[in-house]
């Protein structure tokens, strides 16, 4: 089974060191993040994951880290404001964040000599916010009477990162962010849609990462046109009751099975871990899981945060061995 990550990682950011760096930083061409992103990589890499991501390390925000390139949206000290229409953006966002992702894993590869056969299930997703969680997550200033239409606008303007992302990047697949579904205030249905139209004409597969609790949205989310849904199991096992007494919903859906706890800033316990890891096999099977940790990793000790996704990944080899 394949291994993943759900989105941000402890990091630091560095300060240009090199004279080469000095004068691009002089120029406004040095970019703080790419080493980071690099590092990111790193680190998930040497603890075995499969699929990897570039951390989202621009502004820790997953709304004002897209909001800042919309037009019709502007920030306002740390909150997204909607002031007009929602328009595409006008310049790539994600793309060379995940090119940068990309061109770590072939450079650890050269660097710590794996062979080919070793490495081929290696490789980079794209990580976007939702446009529920972006809208819902937003102050209305302007232009729209309701936030399900701002929703929808949103929508049908971001589908052009997500067609960008296919064509000019190597990703595997695109991982939308909806926290917001859990909460109970965002329209399922619109939700629904809204994903089908950011997603219209692109080809590679799709996620939905929604975390919380499903007991309340599942029957919406099996209904999702998307490739697979992921969901935290480690922290929430209720989650596990509810997907396992109703898993006939999902017959067509790949299960991201969040198996160790993003919430808790220690490692797991190896046989309790093993035994989720197991049970989702056992209800699920190989065929139709992917692993990785309940949620994003970013608010925790590096240390621990490496060694959780090192657990999950030595515990998926068993299933190997």
């Amino acid at each position: 089974m394949l291994t993943t990550v759900v989105g941000s990682f402890p990091h630091k950011l560095y300060s240009p060191s090199t004279f080469s760096e000095k004068i691009k930083n002089t120029l406004g061409q040095f970019d703080p993040y790419k080493k980071t992103i690099r590092d990111i990589v790193f680190d998930e890499l040497k603890a075995g994951v499969d699929i990897v991501a570039d951390g989202g390390v621009r502004e820790m925000n997953m709304i004002n880290y897209f909001s800042r390139y919309m037009p019709g949206m502007k920030i306002d000290g740390k909150t997204t404001v909607i002031k007009s229409k929602i328009l595409s953006p006008h310049t790539d966002i994600t793309i060379n964040d995940i090119n940068t992702a990309c061109d770590a894993i072939w450079e650890y590869k050269r660097l710590h000599n794996i062979p080919d056969e070793e490495f081929k299930n290696k490789a980079v997703k794209g990580v976007v916010t939702g446009p529920s969680t972006m809208i819902y997550s937003s102050m209305i200033e302007s232009f729209y009477k309701n936030k399900d239409d701002a929703v929808l606008d949103y929508a049908k303007a971001f589908n052009r990162e997500l067609l960008a992302i296919e064509k000019k990047t190597p990703a595997v697949y695109i991982q939308i962010d909806e926290p917001i579904l859990s909460t109970g205030i965002a329209d399922l249905d619109v939700a629904k849609e809204a994903i089908d139209i950011m997603t219209e004409g692109v080809k590679i597969p799709i996620a939905v990462h929604s975390c919380g609790s499903v007991k309340d949205t599942y029957r919406y989310l099996a209904k999702f046109n998307v490739d697979m849904l992921d969901f935290e199991f480690a922290g929430n096992h209720d989650n596990f009751v509810t997907i396992k007494h109703n898993k006939s919903k999902f017959k067509d859906k790949i299960i991201g099975f969040g198996c160790v706890d993003s919430a808790i800033d220690q490692v797991d316990d190896k046989y309790r871990t093993r035994e989720l890891m197991h049970k989702a096999v056992d209800v699920f099977g190989e065929d139709n899981l992917i692993f990785d940790p309940d949620c994003g990793l970013g608010k925790l000790s590096h240390d621990n945060a490496f060694r959780k996704l090192e657990l999950m990944c030595n515990l998926n080899n068993e299933f190997d061995d």
